[in-house]
């Protein structure tokens, strides 16, 4: 039986999804206004393919973290289940998170290396924050394929209900 890696409530993850989203998009516009903007020239269309194709790997390595879940038992606690069950969603919403943002950081760096002033914020960041959103906000489609697998032996997590219920 697989142990909840947080002890959270379902309000905790909605606040920390939403919170990640806020704070990423906040520091990005920040720096795409501290790096001068749009005022130099545009990087390279090889640069500019190579930062979204980051976003795709990382919304691809973020779209299988909830396959790592492993099945809950059917006969524990059905109370000790559904807080398991949302501490193992937890987890994966900080997975997801890392899967997510690393392009992102990628293309701070190549921001300040590069003599591209934001642009790499704007071609990365706005694909970025949307899969960032989409990855790691707890929709119905993100906790039903995560309780699809902790599910599998019989157990029932309840892990749907507990988003839906606060």
């Amino acid at each position: 039986m697989p142990s909840a890696e947080y002890d959270a409530t379902p309000k905790e993850v909605r606040n920390f999804s939403f919170l990640q989203v806020g704070l990423t998009g906040g520091f990005l516009v920040l720096l795409f206004f501290m790096l001068g903007g749009s005022d130099a020239d545009y990087p390279p269309i090889w640069l500019a393919v190579l930062l979204v194709v980051l976003i795709g790997v990382g919304a691809f390595f973020a779209e299988r973290v909830w396959l790592s879940a492993e099945p809950l038992s059917p006969d524990g606690d059905p109370r000790d289940l559904r807080g398991e069950a949302i501490g193992v969603f937890a987890g994966q919403t900080v997975r997801k998170l890392v899967f997510c943002e690393a392009p992102l950081i990628f293309a701070v760096l190549v921001a300040f290396i590069g003599d591209f002033g934001g642009w790499p914020l704007v071609i990365a960041g706005f694909p970025g924050l949307a899969v960032l959103a989409w990855e790691t906000w707890p929709s119905l489609r993100n906790t039903s394929m995560t309780a699809a697998m902790l599910d599998s032996q019989g157990a029932e997590s309840h892990l749907v209900e507990s988003f839906l219920d606060t």
